[in-house]
């Protein structure tokens, strides 16, 4: 059974580990963009009919159709973007990684634990949620590269997290650009 673990976050222990769900929080821009998605069947009628080689005057009914397919296209826009979850699976051997819409799996990353350094939490370098690029997030390293997941999570669900995390494997905190740079 599922227990929240902070904020929007919850997990349930798995048998040697632990499951997490962590909605996404969407940038307000790409939330917005399903008004172009709205509008681009209008414009596209527009566009064809006003200054195409043939011009035929837009009826009635075919205004009503394209409104009616943009406005589907945009609510199925809306809805698809705020049920965006990532789901953490995370045992004493691997992490796994998955991000689902609407129930169904589309994006899976495996990782052994024994391969990852520096789990941290990274928060947004602005106030507002513009890009994901922007957005706060948990990152880890393998291999001298940074991995990142949790878009959107607060500081206060890293937190819980992190320290949920740590509880089932002991992510070293030294990094591996570090340890090279020590090496040399």
């Amino acid at each position: 059974m599922r227990e929240n673990l902070a904020g929007r976050l919850t997990w349930e222990p798995t048998g040697d580990g632990i499951r997490v769900v962590i909605p996404v929080r969407v940038p307000w821009l790409l939330a917005f963009s399903g008004i172009i998605l709205f509008t681009l069947p209008i414009n596209i009628l527009k566009i064809f009919s006003g200054y195409s080689v043939i011009t035929v005057p837009v009826s009635f009914v075919q205004f009503w159709i394209v409104l009616g397919i943009g406005l589907c296209l945009g609510i199925l826009w809306f809805t698809m973007i705020f049920n965006i979850k990532n789901i953490l699976t995370l045992n004493s051997v691997e992490i796994t990684i998955q991000a689902h819409i609407f129930g169904i799996e589309v994006k899976k990353r495996t990782y052994a634990t024994n391969r990852l350094h520096c789990l941290r939490f990274k928060p947004s370098e602005y106030g507002e949620l513009i890009s994901m690029n922007d957005m706060s997030r948990i990152q880890i390293d393998r291999d001298c590269k940074t991995r990142n997941f949790a878009f959107g999570i607060t500081e206060q669900e890293a937190d819980a997290l992190i320290e949920k995390m740590m509880e089932i494997y002991k992510f070293p905190q030294v990094c591996e650009p570090e340890q090279n740079a020590i090496n040399r």
